[in-house]
């Protein structure tokens, strides 16, 4: 594949600093506007509604239309206008709709907070008093907004204007780092990071999924497409696979670290140990031959894996090598349904079992572990999940990504590999994008020259 251009370097650069200054400032304007900021904003959505509505009705009365679009038009033209006089008579509804929202947000994050605490509690890990630190703010954030959400739309503006103005800081940072020699960027590499909600990360994959598929189903192959990119022509040190898959759970997304041909992926993989709909378990993690890792996500589970390379320095592959090894050492061999019939010599057809953890020891020569003491002892799918073990590992060689919260998604590591892939001077050198279309035609694709981005 062709290197990355300087433009696109140079675009991301851009995009970065852009992106910065409209957070910053839209920040201060919410901070300074607030009470008034948001009832013209209101005031504008019902003046939009009442536009929309009557140019409805207008098209109704003088544009000919078929009887189906004339009933349609109708339609619309009631719902908007009807829409229109309910907010205007009663106007505490969409004064408080937002901060309701922004509640039952801070509310879910101190839930997931936690859960995370009593987790890390019983596995008696450090970590836990911050846990339970951030539990308490987002409570208290919380049930004020709740119960008294129009009161406290000021309080509201001011906390979504600070978060515009941090995010907008690390943007800032971003485009700041690109005009820093590596050696001293690794240096600074390690600091306190904040990125897009957790909601709004946890679409990201699937997100970019849905734009693949929709770019393979319209041009096919009439129009070329990304498979493979790189930065340099060097084989990466250490892969970090992000998957997602178009429905279920997996939607959201998963993320496994590859070190040579060795696929390393924590979960909560003993499904007779799992609780609150899967959501909790004994952590168990695996490790799988890389290559038909690949296969079986993309052919089996309909998976699509965005891998990204990163080249290391020797230190940080002999550090990496060193977290693992701590990780392993607190392990225990597990064994599958499938192993355990056959140490107990009970025969069955491969195919017969279709449970995920003997379908990767048959597919992929998986060996599964069980963790008995550490943070990852206990799994839990908002806490201390995959993301949590990947950032652990990954964090030795300066890449983990430290966010406010403390709420790691997949999302946030797709969104970050994603940015510093195109950024100049990063550790991040490839980009490939796996699925069942593009394994099956990996040769057509390949033969068909020089590909860009879609």
């Amino acid at each position: 594949m062709e290197p990355i251009l300087k433009s696109d370097k140079l675009l991301n650069s851009t995009t970065s600093l852009a992106t910065s200054l409209s957070l910053i400032i839209s920040g201060l304007i919410m901070v300074i506007g607030r009470d008034w900021l948001y009832t013209s904003v209101v005031n504008i959505f019902i003046s939009l509604l009442l536009l929309v509505g009557v140019f409805q009705f207008i098209k109704y009365i003088f544009q000919k239309l078929s009887q189906k679009e004339k009933k349609e038009t109708f339609t619309k033209s009631f719902s908007y206008l009807l829409f229109c006089l309910i907010l205007s008579s009663f106007r505490t509804i969409p004064l408080s709709i937002m901060p309701l929202i922004f509640s039952i947000y801070m509310l879910l994050n101190a839930g997931i907070k936690f859960l995370t605490y009593f987790v890390l509690l019983q596995s008696k890990e450090n970590g836990r008093l911050s846990e339970l630190f951030f539990a308490i703010i987002y409570l208290a954030i919380g049930i004020p907004l709740l119960f008294a959400p129009i009161k406290n739309v000021s309080t509201m503006l001011i906390l979504i204007g600070s978060y515009f103005i941090l995010l907008g800081f690390t943007y800032l940072k971003d485009f700041i780092t690109t005009l820093i020699p590596t050696r001293v960027k690794t240096k600074i590499r390690r600091k306190f990071r904040v990125t897009l909600p957790v909601l709004l990360e946890a679409i990201i994959p699937y997100s970019v999924l849905k734009e693949i598929n929709y770019q393979w189903n319209k041009d096919a192959f009439n129009k070329n497409l990304v498979y493979e990119e790189k930065k340099i022509e060097e084989k990466s040190d250490l892969e970090v696979f992000i998957h997602v898959a178009p429905s279920g759970y997996n939607r959201f997304g998963h993320v496994d670290i590859c070190v040579g041909s060795k696929i390393i992926s924590y979960g909560g993989y003993d499904f007779a140990t799992s609780k609150l709909f899967n959501m909790i378990g004994e952590g168990t993690l695996f490790e799988a031959d890389r290559d038909k890792y690949i296969d079986v996500c993309t052919r089996h589970s309909n998976k699509t894996l965005f891998c990204f390379g990163l080249k290391l320095t020797e230190r940080q592959k002999e550090n990496i090598g060193k977290q693992i090894d701590s990780i392993m050492n607190n392990t225990i061999p597990f064994l599958t349904p499938y192993e355990k019939d056959k140490q107990e010599h009970i025969k069955r057809k491969k195919s017969e079992y279709q449970d995920y953890p003997s379908r990767l020891v048959i597919l992929a020569n998986a060996k599964f572990y069980k963790i008995t003491k550490g943070p990852f002892k206990t799994f839990f799918v908002l806490g201390v999940n995959c993301c949590k073990l990947a950032d652990n590992i990954i964090g030795k060689s300066g890449v983990d990504i430290l966010k406010m919260t403390g709420l790691i998604t997949p999302g946030a590591y797709y969104e970050y590999l994603n940015q510093e892939f195109y950024r100049k001077n990063s550790m991040v050198i490839s980009k490939t994008t796996y699925n069942n279309h593009m394994v099956k035609n990996k040769r057509k694709i390949f033969s068909s020259g020089s590909m860009s981005q879609s």
